[in-house]
């Protein structure tokens, strides 16, 4: 009687091809692990990969000024608007306010230095939108805002939140208040 010898052999070639199902649960969180360590490199802050590289025998940078970026050190950038700003600083003295009894008196020449007006600016903004919402912070607090749209001399647009004209009197109060509520103000006086 003649053997069916082609059953055995499929049952020995399917037992070689067979792999465990732990094996595919170790492989693949093998190379999860892998890649998620990637990541973790990839998104850690510069300061602790100059310590990771330290602590793998890199040079560290010598100075908080240089980092290293691809092997290369590369210095800190230098800020100038710090010397800048303050040979910019225009100081705006505060009017004295003289009594009403006192102003009666001033001569003809005096009386047309008290018809000085003076503007109150609270900010100058690139984007309207910043300046549109310091004038409705403002409008909270009682003053009535408008914001000039301005182009200096570089061909930038600046937004200026103005209020005013004022009295010296008025420009006092207004400027009490702003400072209570944390608004910086610049007083200016107009021509």
């Amino acid at each position: 009687m003649p053997r069916d010898y082609k059953s055995r052999a499929n049952t020995q070639a399917k037992r070689r091809r067979q792999v465990s199902g732990w094996v595919w649960f170790i492989l693949g969180m093998l190379v999860g692990l892998f890649f998620s360590a990637l990541a973790w490199i990839k998104l850690l802050p510069a300061d602790a990969k100059s310590s990771a590289a330290a602590g793998a025998g890199k040079t560290a940078p010598t100075t908080q000024r240089e980092k290293t970026v691809g092997g290369e050190v590369t210095p800190k950038p230098r800020f100038d608007f710090y010397t800048i700003l303050p040979e910019m600083e225009v100081v705006v003295p505060e009017p004295e306010v003289v009594p009403r009894a006192l102003n009666r008196q001033k001569s003809v020449e005096e009386g047309a230095a008290e018809a000085d007006r003076y503007m109150l600016q609270m900010g100058s903004f690139r984007q309207y939108a910043d300046a549109d919402r310091l004038k409705a912070s403002l409008a909270l607090v009682g003053i009535q805002a408008e914001i000039q749209r301005v182009k200096i001399d570089n061909g930038e647009t600046f937004h200026r939140v103005r209020a005013g004209p004022y009295s010296p009197e008025k420009v006092k109060l207004l400027s009490a208040r702003l400072k209570e509520n944390r608004i910086n103000s610049l007083m200016i006086k107009l021509k």
